[in-house]
């Protein structure tokens, strides 16, 4: 076994390089992920992943395993969000992910870093016990969904259209759930192109909305004013987007706290196969 010593920034690494690491890292993973150049170019776009911020773990010059990192703001950052950590399977067992943390933690420090946050599967205990003995603890239990919609009919009265250049304070309104980092209304927007926002109107009133990764068909992000709940909108929605994006849709980190929301989701036919834990450390 090689041991890895070498622990620097992301900055040199190109993304095909990165990409194929990340694939090697999560090639065996619970929900096993393969990521194509391009795809993880969106991710580090819209989650804000920046390379000076995410740490390598080097044994010459062959990345074997990183964290990736995105921050709250670009020019001041105070939170980072952990956005993807992997170990290619010949290099675990040497607690990589502890001595990239001990070693970036103080340097994050003196940037002004005040917390990290991450989203680590709730069966994964390899990570939850290295996360653990890094300083962080968890804060909320979050639960993820897939399957193909089946929902009636859009009532009468409703009117579904696409928006590309939606109100987001007056969606974000909508909200009761506080969400996860890659489902803020910032990171739907810094998708762009990539995302697809479609609005129900009732009597010329913003009632409800729903915005898509098209590439994927995962829900960012889906709410509906709390005058019009329960009137079939949010399934008016999800049937018009899995329509018009033609296939099974998916919806990651939803808070355990929300269990109607997780009622809902079922009803229209996305099971839940997936649980988080959410966690944190303050600096």
């Amino acid at each position: 076994m090689v041991f890895i010593q070498d622990f620097r920034t992301l900055q040199q690494v190109t993304t095909p390089d990165l990409c194929n690491t990340f694939n090697a890292a999560f090639s065996d993973y619970i929900v096993p992920l393969h990521l194509t150049p391009s795809i993880l170019e969106q991710k580090m776009q819209g989650e804000n992943l920046l390379r000076d911020y995410s740490i390598g773990a080097f044994a010459g010059q062959q990345l074997g395993g990183f964290i990736l990192h995105a921050v709250d703001n670009k020019e001041h950052p105070t939170v980072l969000y952990n956005g993807g950590t992997g170990i290619i399977p010949a290099y675990r067992g040497q607690h990589l992910v502890q001595k990239m943390y001990d070693q970036f933690i103080p340097v994050y420090q003196d940037k002004g870093i005040r917390k990290i946050v991450l989203e680590v599967i709730s069966t994964n205990l390899p990570a939850i016990k290295a996360y653990t003995n890094t300083g962080f603890h968890k804060t909320r239990t979050i639960h993820s969904f897939k399957g193909t919609v089946q929902t009636h009919k859009t009532p009468v009265g409703i009117s579904l259209k696409e928006n590309k250049t939606p109100d987001w304070s007056l969606l974000a309104s909508f909200m009761d759930m506080v969400p996860t980092w890659s489902n803020t209304m910032t990171s739907i927007q810094r998708e762009g192109p990539y995302t697809v926002t479609w609005e129900a109107v009732v009597d010329g009133q913003t009632a409800g909305y729903i915005s898509v990764h098209k590439d994927t068909r995962r829900i960012r992000s889906m709410a509906i004013h709390p005058q019009f709940r329960r009137k079939g909108i949010g399934s008016a929605l999800l049937q018009y987007a899995a329509d018009q994006l033609k296939g099974p849709l998916s919806i990651i980190n939803i808070d355990e706290h929300f269990p109607e929301i997780d009622q809902f989701l079922q009803q229209a036919g996305l099971m839940r196969y997936l649980s988080q834990y959410e966690m944190e450390i303050e600096l």
